[in-house]
């Protein structure tokens, strides 16, 4: 097994759970709700390392995501004015767009929001209705953005969504009644059932992939501590214990490149904090095939 760093105080002042993302290998761009209900970042280099918070803009409600889609931009979500999902989109050379776009404005959104991106240029957009069902919408490369259509669950808070192969999504919930963890898959255009993977927690999950057959999975346990379970290609891992820390928000988490992972937390403080994961030479050779579906 690898190693993780101990915390790093990222400051700010954010009320929502964070969401992260990575375009290239040496960045990641991090965004979250701040104290006046709208939306921030800051990003990271690994030349020079943060720089300040930026402010996006709002008011927003519940858990914002952002998705890196290409590698010369990414696109930030969240719920705004009429439970409606907005959009900002940053390109490379270009800069931000001018305001927040509607996204599917017919469709109200009742919690945070989750991203995922199955091919390049393809965005896959997740949130729940007023019933605690997942509602999920697409926008494929280069076309505009299909309806949200509900693909059931009775699920609570933000969910986690991640893809490691073209036309797949993972997709990690917590029940509403049992406080479980669920997986399901979408391969192509299709959804496994839901599988449980774990029970007994305080938080939604984060979810990550450093690539084909590589899925990890985050969130606080009963006694309010991180825990961490990994799918390797051939089998799903104990839950793994990582301590007690920060609020019991959803976490978040991003890879930048193989064996390595970006773990982020609201702290109590209401702070950001970043604990980055770097796996052993073993880790990485030891991938398999199965499908974890």
């Amino acid at each position: 097994m690898g190693s993780w760093t101990d915390w790093e105080d990222v400051g700010g002042a954010i009320l929502s759970a964070p969401s992260a993302a990575s375009r290239e290998t040496e960045r990641i761009t991090v965004v979250a709700r701040n104290t006046t209900n709208k939306i921030a970042y800051r990003s990271w280099t690994e030349s020079g390392g943060w720089d300040d918070w930026s402010d996006l803009g709002g008011p927003f409600a519940y858990d914002p995501a952002i998705i890196a889609y290409r590698s010369d931009r990414y696109t930030v979500y969240g719920v705004g004015n009429g439970q409606s999902a907005y959009r900002r989109t940053y390109i490379d050379g270009s800069g931000w767009e001018g305001g927040w776009s509607a996204t599917n404005e017919a469709t109200k959104i009742w919690s945070g929001l989750a991203a995922a991106s199955a091919r390049e240029g393809r965005i896959d957009l997740f949130g729940l209705n007023a019933t605690n069902q997942v509602l999920h919408a697409t926008a494929p490369p280069d076309t505009g953005w299909g309806p949200f259509n509900n693909i059931g669950g009775t699920i609570q808070g933000t969910v986690g969504a991640a893809s490691w192969g073209t036309g797949r999504v993972d997709l990690v919930a917590r029940g509403a009644a049992s406080n479980t963890l669920w997986h399901r898959v979408l391969n192509g255009s299709t959804w496994s059932t839901w599988r449980d993977i774990g029970t007994g927690f305080l938080s939604g999950p984060a979810v990550c992939t450093w690539g084909p057959d590589r899925l990890d999975v985050f969130a606080k346990g009963q006694d309010h501590q991180i825990l961490h379970r990994f799918w390797n290609g051939l089998t799903w891992s104990a839950w793994i214990d990582l301590g007690i820390s920060g609020t019991d928000d959803n976490p978040a988490a991003v890879s930048r490149k193989a064996g390595n992972i970006e773990l982020f937390i609201r702290g109590r403080d209401n702070h950001l904090y970043r604990r980055t994961y770097t796996a052993d030479a073993a880790e990485l050779d030891s991938g398999g095939v199965t499908d974890p579906s």
